[in-house]
Formats: C-alpha cells, structure tokens, sequence
C-alpha cells in the first residue's frame, strides 16, 4: 500500500474524514463489521463491495451482502460489533466520489442503490438487536449502468477511503493480514 496521502480533498465532503475519525477512529477492528451493498454488474453501484475487496485483507469482519442486506443480518449479529458500517453507492447530489457519512434518519434524504429492502429499516433492526452504531459510507457515483467496472473516478475514491479506514484502524504499525474476510455459512 502507498504512503496515506492526507490531502482528502478528491474524495471528501465536508469533513469526512473528521467525521468518519469521530465514529471508527480508536476502535478495534474486532468490534467493527464492514458491510459492502451494491450490484457489480450495475458499474458505480458495486462499490460497496468493490471498496470491501480493498479492505478484507487488513479487517477481520467483512461482509459482501451484494444487493440483499436482509439476508445477513444474522451473521452480522453474531459478530457482536459496536459499530457496522455499510459501504455503499449514495446519490447525494455531489461530484462523482465524494463520500458522505449518512445516519439512519438521513437515507430518505439521498437515492441509495438498488436494494429490496430500505436501508433505514434494516438499520434500525441492526441497532436494535445489536446495539452498535451504524451507518453509511455512502460514494457518489458517476454512473449506475450495465458496467462490471467502476468509473474512475469512483474508483479512486473507493481506493483512497480503503486507505484511510486502514489508517484509522491499524495506525502505523499496519493491521494483521486477514486472507479473505468473511464468507458467511448458511447451515
């Protein structure tokens, strides 16, 4: 991985990265669940899960739910977390990948992706049954078509906050390597 580069301004709106520092920054990773939501056949709307392949070799608790959150809600309970963060494509009326920290009562406010179920809803179960904080990563995106590729400048962005979240989480000293984040059982 390259040198953090601070400079968040590409990426950012407002205070993003004071916002996301408030929220993960201190945490241990063993307390936080990462949930990527998207379609990756759909271009920018798979950068939920386009942002996780970047981040479940460093974190220990990686979801990929694809475009149906409702059917991992027990395996994110299971884990425990005090914090989930669900990495998503949110369309919030800014430049393509910009990123947003939205809270549960925010998602009606801003168009997120393409899933069955709002994202509120299954937000507030989450924190009901788990007691965590939770909330969106939410990317702008430039375009939600037939792609299986994100636009670039999606994609950059997706890149930079992988860094960013590994600099919040594991500091300097970098984070144990994890081969391949979590891959849920349905038994």
């Amino acid at each position: 991985m390259r040198p953090l580069n601070h400079d968040f301004s590409m990426i950012q709106s407002p205070d993003f990265y004071s916002v996301l520092t408030s929220r993960i920054g201190g945490i241990d990773p063993e307390q936080i669940v990462f949930v990527g939501l998207g379609n990756r056949m759909l271009g920018d709307d798979g950068i939920g899960p386009a942002l996780l392949d970047h981040l479940k070799k460093y974190l220990p608790h990686t979801v990929d739910a694809g475009v149906t959150l409702e059917e991992y809600t027990g395996v994110i309970r299971r884990l425990n977390p005090s914090v989930i963060v669900i990495l998503d494509a949110a369309d919030f009326g800014a430049e393509p990948g910009q990123i947003k920290i939205i809270m549960a009562e925010e998602v009606s406010l801003v168009r997120i992706g393409t899933h069955k179920i709002s994202l509120d809803i299954i937000m507030e179960y989450l924190s009901s049954e788990t007691g965590a904080e939770i909330f969106i990563l939410g990317i702008q995106p430039e375009h939600i078509s037939y792609s299986s590729n994100l636009s670039p400048s999606v994609d950059r962005a997706a890149r930079e906050c992988a860094e960013v979240i590994i600099s919040l989480l594991c500091g300097k000293n970098g984070c144990e390597n994890h081969s391949s984040g979590f891959i849920p059982s349905f038994d």
